[in-house]
């Protein structure tokens, strides 16, 4: 069988093995750790960086030598003016989907759930970024594969129901691993917490996984 553009098993073992250069993007991004959200903007661009490093443990060889750097790069390319134009432009069209889905939910009057309500946005965010670090990756790998944003994107729009159990899981098991650790159940803050990093855990591997059915459809 024919090696994969991107072993997304590859990629994820080298992500848990180097949990501590996650930490250190993490610091890079907010080194006075002034957000205590682990879904922060500032997180969400350490896992995205993470992902990015990740990438050439999977990628073919051909491809990988075009993403070297990619990591370092990635923060200029959020903040380029056309991106966070884009990006943006996602949160506003993402706010108008939320509505519609809090009246379908609630009603004309009904009062929206704020945990709910977090959660949506949470998602628009992640979504917003995770087509920001796409665009960077297809530009990155040159004219031959344009198109992969939005074919990987497509891809992660068909298999949301696989998005939310991944992330569902993640987050029981987080629980389970912190509830053993500290002999003690879970407080409603660590479940919230552990429920944001799950989400952004989630999404970045959504969006490798994504990449790879794009990249095997070219």
């Amino acid at each position: 069988m024919a090696r994969p553009a991107l072993d997304t098993d590859a990629v994820f073992r080298w992500m848990q093995a180097h949990p501590a250069r996650l930490r250190e993007l993490l610091r890079e991004e907010d080194p006075l750790d002034a957000e205590e959200s682990p879904a922060a903007d500032p997180a969400v661009r350490a896992h995205l960086r993470f992902a990015a490093e990740g990438l050439a443990a999977g990628l073919s060889p051909d491809l990988a030598d075009r993403v070297d750097g990619m990591a370092d790069d990635l923060d200029g390319w959020f903040d380029s003016e056309a991106e966070a134009e884009l990006f943006e432009r996602q949160i506003e069209l993402g706010r108008g989907a939320i509505a519609l889905e809090e009246h379908l939910l609630y009603g004309a009057d009904g009062e929206t759930e704020p945990a709910i309500h977090a959660a949506l946005e949470r998602r628009v965010r992640l979504g917003a970024w995770n087509r920001l670090f796409l665009r960077c990756l297809e530009a990155r790998l040159g004219p031959g594969y344009d198109g992969l944003t939005e074919a990987a994107l497509q891809w992660s729009k068909e298999h949301e129901r696989d998005l939310a159990a991944n992330i569902l899981q993640m987050h029981h098991r987080q629980l389970g691993a912190m509830e053993k650790a500290t002999g003690h159940p879970a407080t409603a803050e660590e479940r919230d917490q552990s429920s944001q990093l799950a989400a952004v855990t989630g999404h970045v591997r959504q969006a490798i996984t994504a990449a790879a059915h794009a990249l095997d459809a070219m």
